[in-house]
C-alpha cells in the first residue's frame, strides 16, 4: 500500500496510508485493475458490470422451488453466527416460513459470543442447527498454507486468502450436508458485492470456489491432502446451487443491527471492524493490507457506498480503524505458527 503504517491508537491498529482513493467510493489506485477519471472517479464506479443482480421475485421463485420438493427441510443455511448470516436466518424463518437447517464450520476462531449469539436467533425463529468442526490440525494448516502461499488475484480481490480457503471449506461441508439430508438448495448470507453480483448461483460456482481456494493448499502442504478430499469430496447431484436473500433486501447495516437486537443478538468485543463472529479475520485483513496494499473489504465497502447503505466518511473511518487488538495480533500469529503483519523486521 503506498505510505502504508500500521499504527497504534487506544489499543487497536490503525492504518495510514497516502493511496489516491476515489473520490465517489473509496477505491484506492492499489485496487486491482483501477483507474481514474479526471475527476477521480474510479472506473469501477462507471462500470455497469458491477450492478449487483437481485430481487425479490427471484429469490422468492428459487425457494418456492426447493420447498415444492417436499424434503424435511427447505434450505440449508451456511450459518456463521454473524450479523449477515443472522439475518439471512431470520428472514428465511421468520419472514418466509421455511424449514431451515442451519450449518456452522467451527474454524476454532468463533468470537466469544458467538455460540451464544447462535442460540439467541436459533431460539428466537425456531430452526435446527448442525455444528461440524473440522480437527485442529487441518484448519490450522488450512490457515497457514494460505497466509504463506501464493494465491492467484481473484482469489485475493474480494477477500483474504485464508478467507477464501475458509469458505472453500464450508461450501464443501454444505453441498455434502444438503446432499444427505435431500435438500435442493443451499442460503448463505453475506452483504450484497461482497462475494458475487447474483442472489443465486449455481452448484458449479461453488465447486470453482471450493477447488481455487483448496487446491493450491494442496499444493503447498500435501500432508493436508487427505484431510481435505475428506471434506470435499462430491456430493453428486444435490444442491442445484446456493441463494442470498439479502440481495432482494434494503440492506444497510445500522438496520441489520437493530433486528438483531430484537432476536437477542450481540456484537462482539473481541472482532475487528468488518467481521461480526471470527477472532482471526483481524490478522488476516493486516496481512492482507501489507501483502497486497489494498483493504480486503475495501470493494464490498465501496459497492455500499454507491448503494447508500453507508457514508464515504463511514466507509473510510471503518477501513483506517480496524479495531483489531494490537496486543492479540501477535499470539494468534504463534499458534498459526507465522510471522505477525505487525512486525517490521
Amino acid at each position: 500500500m503506498s505510505g502504508a503504517l500500521f499504527t497504534d491508537q487506544d489499543g487497536t491498529v490503525v492504518v495510514e496510508t497516502d493511496a489516491r482513493v476515489c473520490v465517489r467510493c473509496v477505491l484506492p489506485e492499489t485496487f486491482p485493475e483501477a483507474g481514474f477519471d479526471a475527476d477521480g472517479v474510479c472506473n469501477y464506479c462507471r462500470s455497469e458490470a458491477e450492478r449487483i443482480e437481485g430481487s425479490q421475485e427471484a429469490v422468492d421463485s428459487v425457494l418456492a422451488a426447493s420447498r415444492a420438493r417436499g424434503a424435511d427441510y427447505d434450505v440449508v443455511l451456511l450459518y456463521s453466527g454473524g450479523k449477515d448470516s443472522s439475518l439471512s436466518l431470520i428472514d428465511l424463518v421468520a419472514n418466509r416460513g421455511l424449514r431451515v437447517l442451519a450449518l456452522t464450520l467451527d474454524n476454532g476462531f468463533l468470537a466469544e459470543v458467538t455460540a451464544a449469539n447462535m442460540r439467541a436467533v436459533l431460539d428466537s425463529v425456531g430452526a435446527d442447527h448442525i455444528v461440524l468442526r473440522p480437527q485442529r490440525k487441518l484448519m490450522h494448516g488450512v490457515y497457514r498454507s494460505a497466509l504463506t502461499g501464493d494465491f492467484g488475484p481473484e482469489t485475493v480481490k474480494y477477500s483474504t486468502a485464508a478467507c477464501g480457503s475458509c469458505i472453500g471449506m464450508v461450501f464443501a461441508a454444505g453441498m455434502r450436508t444438503a446432499s444427505s439430508y435431500g435438500v435442493s438448495l443451499l442460503a448463505g448470507g453475506w452483504t450484497p458485492g461482497q462475494m458475487t453480483t447474483s442472489a443465486f448461483v449455481p452448484t458449479s460456482f461453488l465447486r470453482e470456489v471450493v477447488d481455487r481456494n483448496l487446491d493450491p493448499v494442496r499444493l503447498t502442504a500435501p500432508e493436508l491432502k487427505d484431510g481435505l478430499d475428506t471434506w470435499t469430496h462430491d456430493s453428486g447431484e444435490l444442491p442445484i446451487g446456493l441463494v442470498n436473500p439479502l440481495y432482494a433486501s434494503d440492506y444497510s447495516e445500522a438496520k441489520t443491527l437493530s433486528v438483531l437486537a430484537e432476536h437477542g443478538w450481540q456484537a462482539p468485543r473481541d472482532t475487528d471492524s468488518c467481521s461480526t463472529n471470527c477472532r482471526l479475520n483481524g490478522l488476516l485483513i493486516l496481512d492482507h493490507l501489507r501483502k497486497y496494499g489494498y483493504h480486503p473489504y475495501v470493494y464490498e465497502m465501496a459497492h455500499h457506498v454507491r448503494l447508500g447503505a453507508m457514508t464515504r466518511d463511514e466507509a473510510l473511518a471503518k477501513l483506517r480503524h480496524t479495531k483489531v487488538p494490537t496486543a492479540s495480533v501477535g499470539p494468534v500469529a504463534v499458534e498459526l505458527g507465522i510471522r505477525s503483519p505487525l512486525q517490521t523486521v
